[in-house]
């Protein structure tokens, strides 16, 4: 199965509304213990935030919140 990060892209790629993704992400805590936050923001709402271990996961939990947004 494809990633939610995928999955997202293609939706809004379908819906000719790409160029209105954007994702910003932010960390807390020291190097061996970082918390990410991502946030994916669709025409500049957020549309889902993600929080965990690594950039990657909190993207793929964003992606999966923004697609719920979407009735996925």
């Amino acid at each position: 199965m494809a990633s939610y990060v995928t999955q997202l892209n293609n939706y809004l790629q379908g819906q000719k509304i790409i160029h209105t993704l954007s994702w910003s992400e932010s960390s807390v805590g020291p190097s061996h213990e970082i918390k990410w936050t991502v946030q994916c923001k669709v025409s500049g709402v957020v549309k889902g935030t993600g929080v965990a271990d690594s950039k990657s996961a909190a993207k793929e939990e964003a992606a999966r919140q923004a697609l719920a947004s979407y009735g996925f």
